[in-house]
Parts: C-alpha cells; structure tokens; sequence
C-alpha cells in the first residue's frame, strides 16, 4: 500500500504547479526578462515580448487551467475506481486504480506535447487531443465550480465568478480550460487575455503582479476542498455500503 501510495503520487503535482506561479511572481518584481523566461516554462506562446500585465494573465491562465490537468483530473478517476473496488476485495482493482490516473496522464501529455493544428503536429496530435479533451469533460465543470466555492470562502468576488463561468468558459478553443480560467478571472475581478484566441472577464482593474498570488491562493484552497470532498464522500459511502 505505501508503493501504491508513491505511484499514485506521481500521477499529480501540486507543489511544482503553485511554486512555479510564484516564482514568475517573484521574477516578475526583480526583472522583467527573467519573469518572460520563467513563464516560458509554463504556457506554449511566444514569451519573449509579453508586457507585464500580460506575463500576469499568462501566468494565472496556466495555474487555474492545470487545477483539472494536475490534480482534479486524476484524482477524480481514481475515485471512480475507488468506488468500484468498495464492491470487490480483489487485488486486481489495486492495478487498475493505479492505471486509471497514469492512463489519463499519459493523455494529458501528448495533448501538452503534440496536440497542436500545426502542419507537422495535426495528424500525430489529434487523436491525444480529443481523448484528453472527452476526459476532462467532467472534471473541469467540477473544478471550475470549487473555483467559485474556493472564492467564497476567501472572500473574492464569488458572486462575479460564477457570473464569468457561466459567460466566458466557453470562450476558449479547448472545451474544457475555461471553466477554471473564467471563473478564477471572475473570483479575481480581472481580465485574463490571450492575444488573438480569447478574452475572460471584465476589466474592472488593471491586472497585478500580486493577482499572481492571490490566484496561487485560490488553486490551493480549490485543491484542498476538492480534497477534503472526494475523501469525505468515499468514507460516507464506505460507511454506508
């Protein structure tokens, strides 16, 4: 159970997620250069003459989006199977828990990797891309709405953010990476922009480099509920079966 427990692990990352937007944080108020070299390592687009308000966006549209890709994806496969093994003693369910999540993360990736329109990318990335996109389907609306929650009890604007979930999610190419995006740029009261592709939110005020931070605020908040749910759901339905 304790490997089990270590190659479960490895299908998330939490840490490596909200550190990396901190360090663009970080980068951002010491040099303006070094924070375009750090946000590089978090989103596809060309970085090199990104103004600061829009490494800001840049930087919160990647952490809010991997909310689902990171944790709640995986973690919300592995509760499937979960509740499927409460049913069965075998331990054949232990190797299926743990293929699940790798499965979705092997997905996941070659999405990241490979699934681009390009000439060269299209043929070999379409297929990764709409399986990652069916996967994410569901856990994304979940995560977005733990967005809102996570506003809520942080005092945001949860109000505003369910407003901008409902009308900008789906402003995006993906089906799916809006819903944590509109409803972290609602909770936020700020303008996530990505040139020529999509806009969420209102412009209320002008976007901050400490928005980073508060944005790292609420993803953490958002994985701890999401957390604390899944747990408390199994156990009660454990309890009861």
């Amino acid at each position: 159970y304790i490997l089990f427990t270590l190659i479960l692990s490895s299908t998330f990352s939490i840490r490596m997620l909200l550190d990396t937007a901190s360090d663009v944080e970080t980068d951002l108020k010491e040099d303006i250069d070094k924070a375009r070299q750090a946000v590089s390592y978090l989103v596809s687009r060309n970085t090199d003459e990104l103004t600061k308000e829009h490494i800001v966006s840049a930087t919160i549209e990647s952490l809010t989006e991997n909310i689902t890709d990171s944790y709640i994806s995986p973690v919300f496969y592995f509760m499937i199977i979960s509740i499927i093994g409460i049913f069965t003693d075998s331990y054949a369910v232990l190797f299926i828990l743990i293929l699940i999540p790798f499965n979705y993360r092997i997905f996941n990736t070659l999405d990241a990797m490979v699934g681009y329109k390009t000439d060269e990318l299209i043929d070999i990335g379409f297929v990764p891309a709409k399986i990652d996109d069916i996967l994410n389907y569901i856990p994304s609306r979940i995560a977005g709405l733990f967005v809102v929650l996570s506003a809520f009890c942080l005092n945001f604007d949860y109000k505003n953010s369910y407003k901008i979930l409902k009308r900008d999610a789906r402003n995006c190419p993906s089906p799916n990476s809006g819903f944590t995006m509109a409803s972290a740029a609602g909770a936020l009261n700020i303008q996530l922009i990505k040139l020529d592709t999509y806009i969420l939110g209102d412009n209320n005020k002008n976007i901050e480099t400490s928005d980073i931070g508060r944005a790292v605020k609420l993803s953490k908040l958002a994985i701890f509920l999401f957390t604390v749910t899944i747990f408390l759901f199994i156990i009660i339905l454990y309890v009861i079966l």
